[in-house]
């Protein structure tokens, strides 16, 4: 099944593998919190021999986690409607993961950005190029929203 953030998070996949970082793993999937509204998600994996990264820093990997999410349930903790960008700590070689943290990207970020926010990660410091957006950004913010409404329609049902 294509999930609306495919084409999004296989560019992205290309670009951090232009960029070198040649991810192991990749997904996308339509997830649900608390068992009851679904969001979109796609996790990227990076694993320090094929990546790049630091392994002292990081010696099983990180992972990129990008989400959209209906807010529904933003009054009870969940995240606002929208999408966001994070990353976590591999913290075994099952993939567990520690706490998840704001990337610099923003939800709908060109893949080219994305990469330079890992860098950023990566060398600890700050972003140091003004923000872009995907090229094709109101399209897929629009696939969310579309996506949303059937799965509201679905879950009345």
């Amino acid at each position: 099944m294509t999930l609306p953030h495919d084409p999004y998070i296989t560019a992205v996949f290309d670009a951090l593998t232009l960029a070198g970082f040649n991810p192991a793993d990749a997904f996308t999937d339509d997830s649900d919190t608390s068992g009851s509204h679904c969001f979109l998600r796609a996790v990227i994996t990076l694993e320090p021999d094929a990546s790049g990264i630091e392994p002292r820093r990081w010696p099983h990997g990180l992972i990129l986690i990008w989400e959209w999410h209906t807010g529904i349930e933003a009054a009870d903790g969940e995240p606002e409607r929208g999408p966001s960008w994070e990353w976590a700590r591999l913290v075994d070689s099952h993939g567990q993961c520690g706490e998840r943290e704001a990337l610099t990207a923003v939800g709908y970020a060109s893949p080219a950005y994305v990469v330079e926010s890992l860098r950023a990660l990566i060398e600890r410091r700050n972003q140091s190029t003004p923000a872009e957006l995907w090229e094709r950004a109101t399209e897929l913010d629009a696939a969310g929203e579309g996506w949303a409404a059937a799965e509201a329609r679905k879950a009345g049902e």
